[in-house]
């Protein structure tokens, strides 16, 4: 699989990019886990400039981003605090979380998203619903 480098814009407080440096590869697609043991509400994530936010399973979520090259990582990551109505959506929302904090890399090939650890192993694929 040819893996396109992640382009995410740097962080906030960087002067050297322009506004326009966006994520333009990410933006304006909400990425949506591949997952086998899917319940109907699957964890997603979309990007804008420096921030990502989703749902994760039962919560909203969002975070800073910062990107150097092909290394992606998620700061800290921020959700509200709804219960979960099932067990096997708050497992999902704790694997998608913790998926999150792991995040070293990230790679891009066409409507697909891959996170990687930092032993670059996929450890999330994600879809564009577009």
């Amino acid at each position: 699989m040819r893996a396109l480098i992640l382009v995410l814009a740097l962080t906030a407080g960087a002067t050297e990019a322009p506004a326009s440096a966006a994520p333009i590869h990410l933006s304006g697609a909400t990425w949506i886990l591949e997952d086998a043991d899917a319940s109907p509400h699957l964890p997603t994530i979309a990007f804008e400039d420096a921030r990502a936010s989703g749902f994760a399973g039962c919560n909203s979520w969002f975070a800073e981003v910062t990107q150097d090259g092909e290394i992606l990582r998620f700061g800290d990551v921020a959700a509200t605090r709804r219960a979960c109505q099932a067990e096997s959506a708050a497992a999902l929302e704790r694997r998608f979380l913790a998926m999150l904090n792991a995040t070293r890399y990230g790679h891009y090939d066409q409507d697909v998203l891959a996170l990687l650890d930092a032993e670059q192993h996929q450890i999330g694929r994600f879809n564009a619903d577009r």
